[in-house]
């Protein structure tokens, strides 16, 4: 090829680039631009390879250089500032795309990757307009209907994303996003069978899908079926790695422990909260049958006093990792292991007990003590359907019991004067299970004061909306937990309030 034009050599490289041969086809654009330096169209596809390799700074140098040789070609533009976006330089990015609808006002890639922008800086009426022009240009794009799918997700309208997902998926039977974001959008919707076959649609033939195999995982176990759901449920370790705190090879798999240490740890970094910790806990009081010398037990420091005082001698509980063991086994594996189903819950009458003497001087015993949780986390992902509204307790305020806040969460208002804030008094669970050892009634939403008042045994009002975690599987107000039988659910339907639902609780 040495007697070859530019247009020759440029030529034969498109046709290596189209072919995945990207090495040759770099070398024969960098050959074309050493004899033909103002060529604007090997500028722009060597930025391109560039962009497929990762080194995307590189390739942004080479496409404004393609834009400056050819200033009116739209897709340049529109390619330069796609690469800005995926690099969240937005405003960047906006610029070149905003040229090219300029330049060609018909480039329907364009207008979706402008609504990509908008939807970044939380312009979300724009987002939707944008869309809206690009798929007017080109109503069977699958992306850009996924992109609009993912954009209702964002702003919490699932009817509308699962309908913009089966549209998708209408083109693109298998498009692993369009089932992906189809599903999301079923569960949210409480469509969890209809979700779980897209999840399964998706997984199928798919070692790798971890992610997607914990979804799955958490539907299955909504549905009671605790075999598959808790198998599934071990591609966390895959999906989060860092779980495990040994070798995969040491994972226990319910073999005899007789002589061997096995170390047992939360999940804290993982799945696992608090409350996960004292719900899973109790398959630690089982270990005894598998005849362990020592089982070291992690769990977050603020259980530690509460755990450590409820645990039988054969084991240590800590707070920091724990190296010298000959197997391992994260907390949320246990139930797998030990073949654990719904209608054999063990311990479900309780199995943590506490020390009420130490908080019995804040009671007064010619009422009835009723504890409060109303707030959860504010980083946990479902903190605004999880925390309910303080003035939904206001149908207790004047009856002859007393109220007592009992969470560590901050609420989003000062508490009314009927509350007693016990908050002061609390600096760990197992000061919280001494302030619940006193009480005769606990209310709660969703928080890990249900886990820990469950495993007490007391008598306790779980508050949750329709949609809740698949814990509590499809629960009926006035039914009892399958993991707690002191705790009663009470579920709020979509068309009723907080307040109608606590006045609902028999106290």
């Amino acid at each position: 090829m040495h007697n070859a034009t530019p247009e020759q050599l440029l030529h034969v490289a498109t046709q290596y680039h189209k072919e995945g041969k990207l090495d040759a086809a770099e070398k024969l654009y960098k050959t074309v631009i050493e004899v033909k330096p103002h060529d604007a169209q090997a500028w722009f596809y060597l930025g391109m390879i560039k962009y497929s390799q990762g080194t995307h700074f590189e390739a942004i140098e080479h496409l404004r250089r393609a834009l400056e040789l050819d200033p009116k070609n739209a897709d340049y533009s529109n390619n330069l500032g796609e690469i800005y976006r995926q690099h969240g330089m937005l405003d960047e990015a906006e610029y070149f795309i905003r040229n090219a609808i300029v330049i060609n006002p018909n480039q329907a890639d364009a207008y979706s990757n402008l609504a990509l922008i908008c939807k970044a800086k939380g312009d979300y009426d724009s987002a939707k307009l944008y869309f809206s022009r690009s798929l007017d240009l080109n109503p069977k794009n699958a992306n850009t209907i996924i992109n609009v799918g993912n954009l209702f997700l964002t702003i919490n309208e699932y009817d509308d994303a699962a309908e913009c997902f089966l549209a998708a998926l209408g083109l693109a039977p298998e498009n692993p996003h369009a089932l992906r974001g189809c599903a999301i959008a079923l569960y949210e919707k409480g469509e969890y069978n209809a979700a779980a076959a897209m999840l399964s649609r998706l997984t199928a033939g798919k070692p790798d899908f971890h992610r997607e195999k914990v979804d799955l995982a958490l539907i299955t176990l909504r549905n009671k079926d605790f075999r598959k759901g808790f198998q599934l449920l071990e591609s966390r370790l895959k999906h989060l790695p860092h779980i495990m705190q040994g070798e995969e090879k040491n994972l226990w798999r319910g073999a005899d422990l007789k002589g061997k240490t096995i170390y047992i740890y939360d999940e804290k970094d993982g799945l696992g909260g608090f409350g996960d910790t004292l719900m899973f806990v109790r398959f630690v009081l089982d270990m005894q049958k598998y005849s362990p010398e020592r089982v070291i037990l992690r769990v977050q420091p603020e259980l530690h006093t509460l755990i450590s005082a409820n645990m039988p001698d054969f084991v240590t509980v800590v707070t920091e990792n724990f190296e010298k063991f000959d197997c391992h086994s994260p907390l949320l594996s246990l139930p797998l292991v030990q073949n654990v189903r719904a209608k054999t819950m063990p311990r479900a009458a309780g199995y943590l007990k506490a020390d009420a003497d130490k908080t019995a001087h804040l009671f007064d015993r010619s009422v009835k003590n009723v504890g409060i949780a109303f707030a959860t986390d504010k980083s946990h992902i479902k903190h605004e359907t999880r925390t309910i509204p303080q003035e939904a307790f206001a149908p207790l305020f004047d009856k002859s019991i007393k109220l007592h806040y009992i969470s560590k969460q901050e609420p989003d208002a000062p508490l009314h004067p009927s509350i007693n804030d016990l908050r002061p008094h609390i600096n760990d669970f197992a000061d919280t299970a001494s302030v619940i050892a006193n009480l005769d009634m606990v209310i709660t939403a969703d928080t890990s004061v249900v886990h820990l008042a469950g495993a007490m045994g007391k008598e306790t009002a779980l508050l949750l909306n329709r949609l809740h975690d698949w814990r509590w599987f499809s629960i009926k107000s006035g039914q009892k937990t399958v993991w707690y039988e002191s705790v009663t659910g009470y579920v709020k339907e979509d068309s009723a309030g907080w307040e109608e639902l606590v006045s609902s609780v028999r106290i």
